[in-house]
């Protein structure tokens, strides 16, 4: 018969622990893996009269956006970047990534037309409104960063600041 101390029976609850602890991990890392480049790439047609300019570099490039990507097309992958930019149109230097052994991600260049740009009814240059803490703030939008923040300089300090368009009501134009 053996005898269970309870300095045992701590060290196998926490050889245990450990194992668990590593199985989750390796389980919740996803993996990212470049899987081509192309030099240009777009879902629309492209308008040859048009004067297309480079609006935002290094689109979906960051570890985190490139994981989040739940894109089984490229298509689908291509559209999530060209249109989380206001004005977009186009990808130049993209970069493929397959995540997570069977999602599609790219990061590039966004080519678009910027006098086109706006995002809910926002665009830059608009004066709004918003309110923190029980306390309104003005201030005039800087840059529709994507689809869902912009950047607002603040009247009240000329402080720059993030904030979702949710958030905002339009009061004017600057």
């Amino acid at each position: 018969m053996q005898i269970i101390t309870p300095l045992k029976l701590k060290s196998k609850i926490m050889n245990k622990l450990l194992l668990f602890c590593a199985i989750f991990l390796l389980a919740s890392c996803a993996s990212t893996k470049q899987i081509g480049s192309i030099n240009m790439i777009s879902n629309r047609n492209l308008e040859s009269s048009a004067n297309y300019v480079l609006i935002k570099t290094y689109m979906g490039a960051s570890q985190k956006e490139l994981k989040k990507s739940r894109a089984l097309k490229l298509e689908d992958a291509i559209d999530k970047v060209v249109k989380s930019t206001p004005g977009g149109e186009y990808l130049r230097n993209v970069k493929v990534y397959l995540t997570s052994k069977k999602y599609l991600a790219v990061e590039g260049d966004v080519w678009g037309i910027p006098t086109n740009a706006n995002f809910q009814g926002f665009s830059v240059g608009d004066k709004v409104k918003w309110t923190k803490l029980s306390k309104d703030y003005t201030g005039v939008i800087v840059d529709l960063k994507n689809d869902k923040v912009c950047t607002i300089k603040s009247d009240s300090d000329q402080s720059i600041v993030e904030i979702d368009y949710k958030d905002l009501t339009k009061i004017g134009k600057q």
